[in-house]
């Protein structure tokens, strides 16, 4: 077994020093990794200063392991090539349109396909469009392709119009390609600066490297252990980190699920397009709370900070009237668990469901596999959701006479408390203390384990001591930062790497950096046969 070093990493070089490569079969092999719809649409924008759209129009991302940056799932289909193959006509020709994005193309003028003009033409865009350098092959095959747009009529521009266009439909701009010298050893090899540089751009800007970091990369000392960790730190540090924030924990908090959550405005006639979008802005600033402020992710379940503006004071019952969310302590709401966005999306459009928040927390912040139910369990409301009967529905009622059902008592023991525990919050989020029929709420539950407890606060707290999240959270990050399911071998990094995490103090960003420090993501291996 590989040793370990005093901060828990596996086989760490000493600071300052280039890493060495990774020990034989510790590293498991990547596909090669199709950019996704936002990584497109950001490249584009960096690139040449102008929009795509992809996001919008482009066929939608498959989501893997509950992200949609997963390189496995990531194909190529023959629409989804037209789709890249006529963006990069329309983009090309916004952007020489434009005259300051035309300028990041154009840096010199020239008059015919031989000129050095359009070599460094060639080299500069290509060296970012393909983030790397392009080789003297590469150069010489776009200045045939130059030659040959005007042997056809194009004037110098639209040569170079086309050389542009034919780069941003090459596989060597739409894939984040690590080419492996031998694809079928299994012998891992440490990723080149040019490699280390997008993964680490794409991971927290999701988009290509900058100026920065490719003279890092070019220079090697982005191979660096004190480098690496410095870039990170910038990045992290940089208004682009607001997109790992978004994408991360975008998918892995729900919030992206929210922006498409239906809420019956019958039974929740304050509902507002406003209340969806202060929610999801309250859950990003409160995971922002752990990565950028003193927040230790042990008190993702505990902490008391809300950010509340004058929509969603309307769902906590206070009077705000600022148009910017200010962070403030409410009594009664802890932690993720007490946040609007959380307690909406993980309900009905038309009432709360316990068994759905119990699911979500079980799932979504614990790791378990939940299996699905059996198809022959019976609903537990069928009313119509705009009825009164299914708006005003005593659930812990309900739920206990489902549980008489053999076939649904064993799933619903292990689903339903932490959900019964949350039911003093309605189906967007607000305080209650009765049903709308007039029943008194119980919000008390027992855990599998016959851990008691009553109401959030309570349920918070014990969740909050609960090591499978901080085990959780560390796999779901690790996941995400290598775009691939884990395998076995990748455990003893992972444990290194919390081992590592708990040492420093549990902070959401040092856990991003034992991620970037480790092999793992510092690494790659072919495919072996």
């Amino acid at each position: 077994m590989a040793a370990l070093g005093c901060a828990g990493r596996i086989d760490a070089p000493l600071a300052g020093q280039p890493v060495g490569s990774p020990p034989s079969g510790a590293v498991t092999a990547v596909p090669i990794h199709r950019l996704n719809n936002l990584e497109y649409d950001n490249t584009i924008r960096a690139l040449l200063g102008v929009e795509a759209y992809g996001a919008e129009a482009f066929i939608p991302d498959a989501r893997a392991l509950g992200f949609d940056n997963i390189a496995g799932a990531l194909g190529m289909t023959d629409a989804q090539y037209e789709q890249y193959f006529d963006a990069a006509d329309v983009v090309v020709e916004r952007a020489f349109a434009d005259g300051a994005a035309r300028s990041r193309v154009m840096t010199c003028t020239g008059a015919t396909a031989a000129d050095a003009c359009l070599a460094g033409i060639i080299k500069s865009f290509g060296a970012r469009a393909w983030r790397r350098p392009l080789s003297s092959e590469d150069v010489s095959r776009f200045q045939a392709l130059a030659a040959h747009a005007m042997k056809a009529g194009e004037d110098f521009t639209g040569a170079v119009k086309q050389v542009v266009k034919t780069m941003l439909a090459s596989p060597h701009f739409l894939y984040r390609l690590e080419i492996d010298p031998d694809p079928r050893s299994g012998k891992p090899r440490a990723l080149d600066g040019y490699e280390l540089a997008s993964r680490l751009s794409y991971l927290t800007w999701s988009t290509m490297p900058d100026e920065t970091l490719f003279a890092l990369a070019a220079s090697g000392d982005l191979r660096r252990d004190d480098v690496l960790a410095a870039q990170l730190d910038r990045m992290l540090g940089d208004p682009r980190a607001k997109t790992f924030i978004a994408s991360f924990a975008g998918q892995w908090l729900g919030t992206e699920d929210m922006r498409n959550h239906d809420v019956e405005t019958t039974a929740y006639p304050a509902w507002s397009d406003g209340m969806r979008s202060s929610m999801i802005k309250e859950q990003l600033l409160y995971f922002d709370e752990f990565l950028s402020g003193p927040g230790k992710m042990t008190e993702f379940f505990t902490m008391q900070a809300n950010y509340v503006d004058a929509p969603l004071g309307k769902v906590y019952g206070m009077k705000v009237t600022s148009r910017s969310p200010v962070r403030m302590a409410i009594a009664g709401r802890v932690g993720f668990m007490g946040l609007g966005g959380f307690l909406t999306q993980t309900s009905f459009s038309y009432r709360t469901a316990p068994t759905l928040r119990g699911k979500w927390v079980l799932e979504n912040l614990l790791c378990q596999t939940i299996r699905p139910p059996p198809p022959s369990v019976p609903k537990i409301d069928d009313e119509n959701p705009t009825s009164k009967a299914a708006q005003s529905l005593n659930v812990r009622d309900r739920l206990e006479d489902h549980r008489t059902d053999v076939g649904c008592a064993a799933c619903h023991k292990l689903l339903d408390p932490i959900g019964l525990g949350l039911e003093n919050f309605d189906g967007i989020g607000a305080h209650r203390d009765r049903y709308a029929n007039g029943d008194a709420i119980d919000a008390s539950g027992k855990l599998p384990d016959g851990t008691t407890f009553r109401g959030l606060e309570e349920l918070a707290g014990i969740l909050g001591k609960d090591r499978r999240f901080t085990d959780c959270a560390s796999r779901r990050l690790l996941t995400y930062a290598l775009s691939r399911d884990l395998s076995d071998g990748d455990e003893p990094y992972l444990e290194a790497i919390r081992r590592a995490w708990a040492q420093r103090g549990w902070g959401l960003k040092v856990l991003l950096e034992e991620i970037v420090m480790s092999p793992l993501f510092r690494s790659r291996r072919g495919e072996p046969s």
